[in-house]
């Protein structure tokens, strides 16, 4: 056994040794019996998340805050910011981690996009995570929707998914890359149940399918053709027999889109053709032109056809859909109150929402 030649300095060593271990005792007590009297009325599953989230977000470095008003359709400038940020940490190739808890309001478009994009992330073996919001009712959105399910599930480059089959009132999400005609024929079978109770036509939303995969299946892609996914939310509101629609793909939008168009296309030179219709206008003109169908006419030369989005305006025009509004690059509109806005950001992408309710037209089945 050591002798020990200072019993003194080894005493007072003990001591202070001692002290400084009540300290931590002390410390740890008074932290305990602080986060009790916090989550006094919380349920364990709440306490649960905010631990998860806790634990996980400190291995992050880029860390983006969703605004408060999660919403595409009433706060539009905001989440688009919001979606550049995070397409900026994509482009470097790094992982993020999404903070969601101060989300005080979220609609269905804004669902979609977060969940296109987490799934963008993961199919690029880029890790992507995000915690959950403080407001029960939202968190209760997201996971309904299949966002915090699918978290950690290895996503592959495919043709197809489909994030959440939901039965009753909810969220049904599709990503394709191609036209499908058969899952426009049965997202309009179970959309016209909820309406009207019963399976009806809807010429209108068939049309507005059909258009918009068309369009991402052509032109989302500069020179390449099905090379993006687009993605349909699908959100069934039995108790006001309503059905929302939210349409997003992120390809290049369609300004950018009709820029890079080649020498043999019936686009090419178009910002010359429409000098004199728009001598010092922007791109909120333009799109207000292409949905009145003048743009086709102007630079083609030939007669308006009703192909896409001056096609899915005409529907609109026909009550067969309402409320539609559109968001590409640097334009949102409001088609209903022909409200053309030019937003500070912009949004690599084109997004779509409308809806189907009772007073839209419609053709019963035989």
């Amino acid at each position: 056994m050591k002798k020990i030649k200072d019993i003194i300095k080894y005493q007072r060593f003990q001591r202070k040794r001692s002290r400084k271990e009540q300290r931590k005792r002390n410390c740890h007590k008074l932290w305990r019996k602080q986060r009790n009297r916090h989550e006094q009325g919380i349920s364990r599953e709440a306490v649960y998340r905010s631990n998860r989230d806790r634990s996980i977000r400190w291995q992050y470095k880029n860390i983006v805050y969703a605004p408060s008003i999660f919403n595409f359709i009433g706060n539009t400038e905001e989440v688009v910011k919001f979606i550049q940020q995070i397409e900026e940490v994509y482009q470097r190739k790094r992982k993020v981690f999404v903070e969601l808890k101060n989300v005080k309001e979220i609609d269905y478009g804004a669902i979609v996009t977060l969940l296109s994009i987490m799934v963008k992330f993961r199919s690029s073996n880029i890790k992507f995570n995000g915690s959950f919001p403080r407001d029960h009712k939202i968190a209760e959105l997201l996971i309904n929707s299949g966002f915090f399910e699918n978290l950690s599930n290895v996503f592959k480059e495919e043709d197809r998914y489909e994030i959440s089959k939901r039965k009753s009132d909810g969220i049904h999400t599709h990503a394709m890359k191609n036209v499908d005609s058969q899952l426009g024929a049965r997202i309009i079978q179970a959309a016209s149940a909820t309406v009207w109770g019963e399976e009806r036509r809807c010429q209108g939303i068939q049309r507005t399918l059909l258009e918009l995969m068309q369009n991402t299946n052509n032109h989302a892609e500069i020179g390449k053709e099905g090379e993006k996914h687009w993605w349909l939310s699908v959100n069934h509101v039995k108790r006001e027999r309503k059905v929302c629609f939210s349409f997003v793909d992120f390809g290049v939008g369609i300004f950018k889109s009709l820029q890079n168009k080649p020498e043999n296309s019936k686009w090419y030179n178009w910002a010359t053709k429409i000098a004199d219709r728009i001598r010092y206008g922007d791109n909120k003109d333009i799109l207000k032109l292409m949905l009145n169908g003048e743009f086709h006419q102007t630079v083609t030369g030939k007669h308006y056809r009703g192909k896409g989005l001056p096609g899915i305006a005409e529907v609109q025009k026909r009550n067969q859909i309402t409320n539609l509004r559109i968001v590409t690059n640097d334009v949102s509109c409001w088609f209903d109150n022909s409200e053309y806005k030019k937003m500070d950001s912009s949004f690599n992408g084109t997004f779509v929402y409308w809806e189907l309710n009772e007073t839209n037209g419609n053709c019963k089945e035989n």
